[in-house]
């Protein structure tokens, strides 16, 4: 009898047990990693269902300054965190685990481009003509100087001219 009755305690602590409402973890609760706090281990919320804050990554000797300059004077970044350098042409971000990895905001430059120079404000390289005062004109476009119509071919190099006197 003493067996029928352990078992059936423990089939209704089963039973019981399954019926319980589980805790659930509900992402929404959970505070954000802390940027100025880098050293913080976690995220917290009741429950500790909430996963640990990714680790910050250094900054490499070379982008000590330009870290610095972007708001990173403790010399870490956290992570999913980007900066810029190179004039704006890189974007480097901190990838926990992996480290600070940059990437070129430029398009590549073709290799049939003729000249090269930075006619946009972006900084970014890019294939040009040059007008005899020196102005870099966009490959692919067309301008109007004085009475002539002059178009820069898509490889760039020599503004080609017509109308009015000659070419430029």
């Amino acid at each position: 009898m003493a067996l029928t009755g352990a078992l059936l305690l423990l089939l209704t602590h089963l039973l019981l047990g399954g019926v319980a409402p589980k805790p659930t973890c509900d992402p929404s609760t959970c505070t954000p990693c802390p940027e100025r706090d880098l050293e913080g281990p976690t995220s917290t919320t009741a429950g500790g269902c909430c996963p640990p804050c990714p680790p910050p990554c250094a900054c490499p000797p070379h982008l000590e300054s330009e870290c610095e300059m972007q708001g990173f004077s403790s010399g870490r970044v956290p992570a999913g965190r980007s900066f810029y350098i190179d004039f704006a042409r890189k974007l480097c971000t901190c990838h926990p685990g992996a480290g600070i990895t940059c990437a070129p905001l430029c398009p590549p430059l073709p290799q049939t481009c003729q000249a090269v120079g930075s006619p946009v404000a972006d900084g970014c390289p890019r294939c040009v003509c040059y007008d005899q005062d020196e102005m870099a004109v966009p490959a692919g476009t067309t301008t109007v100087r004085g009475t002539q119509t002059c178009s820069c071919p898509p490889q760039g190099g020599q503004l080609q001219c017509s109308g009015g006197e000659g070419k430029e």
